[in-house]
């Protein structure tokens, strides 16, 4: 009998940590901008961004990425507790239509993506819906 009550208790541990941890993920996932909003600057990025694009100014292909260990400027520290995972970083050189960018990108499968694009102030995202200054917009896909 009591080898059957703790199975039970078990099972249903299992079941709530089963149902509560997407649940959990998804919530963090779909409030990464306004996390963001309270923990950093436009100011801020913009800073890094301009740091990251002097040190990969024509990156092959067009772009590069990143990981946040290659980078001689590490990401603000309050952007790596946003989510779970690290942003995966983009850094795409200058065209004839835009200038240098960098693009954070949170996500991935079922859950979506979104992330920051950030460039120099007469940069214009095409992709963001949210633009936090001039040159600094947040873009989410499903």
């Amino acid at each position: 009998m009591r080898a059957l009550r703790y199975t039970i208790i078990l099972l249903v541990s299992l079941a709530v940590v089963w149902y509560v941890l997407p649940f959990r993920l998804f919530w963090s996932f779909d409030h990464i901008e306004q996390h963001a909003r309270k923990v950093i600057t436009g100011t801020e990025l913009q800073e890094w961004a301009e740091k990251t694009l002097a040190q990969y100014p024509k990156p092959p292909d067009g772009y590069a990425i990143l990981r946040n260990s290659e980078l001689a400027t590490p990401l603000p520290r309050p952007l790596l507790g946003l989510y779970h995972n690290p942003p995966d970083i983009f850094v795409y050189e200058t065209t004839t239509n835009s200038p240098g960018y960098v693009m954070l990108m949170w996500g991935g499968g079922m859950i979506g993506h979104c992330g920051f694009e950030i460039g120099p102030t007469n940069f214009v995202s095409n992709r963001a819906k949210h633009k936090w200054q001039d040159g600094v917009y947040f873009w989410a896909a499903p």
